[in-house]
């Protein structure tokens, strides 16, 4: 009804006996029951001797019984919790239906600024309560559930349909009555008011089933919730109204006994109640949280990368997800922390809380990574953050040093975990270590700073030599740390003028540091080296990018579907031999020829399979310890590519 935003005349105060009133007629309307007075104090004793003065005073307290009893404690707290003193209310007005048609009505709102829409009352439709009214008072409707992908949908004006809902059914969800909707991710917090279009609470099942259920009246993000700022949709609802952010839930997490002992029970920071006399453990300080933090993100980030557990994760990721999969698992342990109880090394540090970081809540640590260029976030409707994408060849995170995470107490003390696969069945994963060796011009960076001019450097030595150049020649501009200076050996060595962003910098005879440590790797031959159990770490590097496996389908003869898979010699794999497991693997032909257009001096050979068997080859180069990301899909039978 509100996805064109409405016209809303000037808010006037809320009589108090008209706001006493429609309160009123809110409790009557939704049939909500006001809390029990308290126990009526005993009457006073008898008085045999009373006087005819005290007959007239019983006289006129028995004509006072007559008159209506006053509200009690429960009924003024219910009225205000519906309507809080002092109210605004507006007439407003908008357009309704397929047809455009006009309708107008009124609009109650809160004091506060920016004021909240609480109730409305639109043309037929009668009262009805905003989301946020939903929020402050839980359980005045009832709320029926649905799945996330059709909740997008409800969030984008559509109306719910019987196939949608999903049960149990609130017995009070009966036609013509206003209920709640609630995704199953926070099944107690409704974020779409609607009215029921049949009798819910008598459905018994809703597959193949037809006709609309719900017809929605005003949703998060609608225009009516905008008036309201915009908040945040609480993560769950508290017995008594009170509204807990997702943002602050995510930083209130208990850590909790691995081994099992104690479960729920928060550690508390200096408690020794044991009396074992080891030392208690500290405080951390928020700068020690915030690194801590930082850190986890970064480790969740390499291992899910290194691991290829990255391409199990599905975009956006909400705050929880990102935050319980990337970051929680990867907080060091409280033994990292001096001084410290050397047995703490089973959990992370209990001060380990977003609450008590910097940040103070998920969504701005989020923000903060997306700023550093790590991941890409979005603010949804509803004031919610999510994470569209992490940046896994980010170079801080691709050379991430790992450090120890806590070690479940059934594991040795002397093992050390680098990881949350730890002690897994799982074959080592291949790893490509990507390394860079000065080429040509680019040999005079390396050899001002005494740098080998033929050893080889990762990229983050690379830009670090970059940067031991910059300040051996005194290139650092003094307003901005970032920004330096342009000399001759900069202008010949790494500026093309023929590039618009170089010749921008050759006219401004500055640039910034960071342009510069991404040209010198540009001038640097790359080269790879792969590692895995079975070879030579010392082995001599070899030129060009890294390796990746292909795997391909495509048509053929019209509808026929082949799966060609290419790029395995790199990573030790013999391509007959694997065809033979796969031929096995997907019960069809497999056929191995020389790839076209490879080299018969470095042959490169291509495993061909009869039909569509992407899954069956990606489960074969995991086995090998060949994760997702040296992995390349390509659908051409007019499937998406991937």
């Amino acid at each position: 009804m509100f996805k064109k935003k409405p016209n809303v005349k000037q808010l006037s105060p809320l009589r108090s006996t008209d706001r006493r009133k429609l309160a009123n007629q809110i409790i009557k309307d939704f049939n909500l029951t006001p809390p029990p007075p308290p126990p009526a104090p005993p009457p006073p004793p008898a008085d045999t001797e009373a006087s005819g003065e005290a007959t007239i005073e019983n006289a006129e307290a028995g004509a006072a019984v007559s008159r209506p009893p006053p509200p009690n404690a429960g009924e003024i707290a219910l009225r205000n919790a519906l309507l809080p003193d002092p109210s605004n209310s507006a007439k407003i007005s908008t357009t309704h239906g397929p047809d455009l048609k006009p309708i107008t009505g009124v609009i109650y709102l809160t004091s506060d600024k920016p004021p909240l829409p609480l109730w409305i009352k639109m043309g037929s439709e009668g009262m009805f309560p905003t989301v946020y009214s939903l929020w402050r008072n839980p359980g005045i409707v009832p709320v029926v559930h649905t799945h996330a992908p059709v909740m997008e949908r409800l969030c984008d004006g559509a109306d719910l349909m019987i196939p949608g809902l999903v049960g149990p059914f609130p017995v009070e969800a009966k036609v013509g009555r206003i209920v709640g909707i609630a995704c199953l991710e926070r099944p107690g917090v409704p974020v779409v008011v609607g009215v029921c279009e049949v009798d819910v609470s008598a459905l018994e099942a809703v597959t193949g089933e037809k006709g609309k259920a719900v017809r929605v009246l005003h949703w998060v993000g609608d225009e009516i919730w905008k008036l309201g700022g915009e908040g945040a949709i609480p993560e769950r609802l508290g017995d008594e109204g009170e509204v807990e952010c997702l943002e602050e839930g995510v930083g209130g997490v208990s850590l909790e006994d691995v081994g099992g002992k104690g479960k729920g029970k928060e550690v508390e920071v200096g408690n020794n109640d044991a009396g074992d006399g080891q030392e208690d453990i500290r405080e951390l300080s928020v700068k020690e949280i915030d690194e801590a933090f930082h850190a986890a993100a970064m480790f969740g980030m390499f291992d899910h990368f290194d691991t290829g557990k990255f391409t199990s994760l599905s975009f956006p990721l909400t705050s929880s997800q990102f935050i319980s999969t990337l970051v929680l698992p990867y907080l060091p342990p409280a033994s990292s922390f001096p001084p410290h109880n050397p047995l703490q090394n089973t959990a992370p540090h209990p001060s380990l809380q977003m609450k008590k970081s910097g940040h103070k809540n998920s969504a701005k640590f989020l923000k903060l990574l997306d700023k550093e260029g790590y991941i890409k976030v979005k603010t949804r409707n509803g004031g919610e953050v999510v994470v569209m994408d992490v940046d896994w060849d980010h170079d801080d995170v691709k050379d991430f040093t790992p450090y120890a995470l806590p070690v479940p107490p059934k594991e040795s003390k002397n093992e050390t975990s680098t990881g949350p696969a730890s002690g897994s069945t799982a074959p080592s994963p291949i790893r490509i270590l990507e390394l860079f060796k000065p080429n040509g011009k680019a040999t005079t960076v390396f050899y001002e700073v005494g740098a080998g001019t033929k050893d080889f450097y990762t990229s983050t030595e690379v830009k670090a030599i970059m940067n031991k150049y910059i300040e051996k020649e005194n290139l650092i501009s003094t307003t901005n740390k970032r920004v330096v200076k342009i000399n001759a050996n900069i202008s010949n060595i790494l500026l093309n003028p023929n590039l618009p962003e170089d010749r921008e910098a050759l006219k401004a005879g500055v640039t910034k540091r960071d342009y510069l440590g991404e040209k010198l790797l540009k001038a640097c031959s790359p080269y790879y080296r792969v590692l895995h159990p079975s070879a030579d770490e010392s082995s001599k590097p070899k030129s060009g990018a890294p390796p990746k496996v292909s795997i391909i389908m495509e048509s053929r003869q019209g509808k026929k579907t082949v799966t060609k898979v290419s790029g395995l010699e790199p990573f030790g794999i013999d391509a007959k031999g694997a065809a033979e497991v796969l031929q096995r693997a997907c019960a069809g032909s497999a056929s191995v020829g020389l790839l076209s257009g490879s080299s018969p001096k470095t042959p490169v050979m291509e495993i061909v399979l009869q039909g569509s068997h992407k899954k069956a080859v990606v489960e074969f180069l995991e086995k090998k310890g060949v994760v997702g990301k040296f992995v390349v899909v390509g659908d051409k039978t007019g499937g998406k590519k991937k």
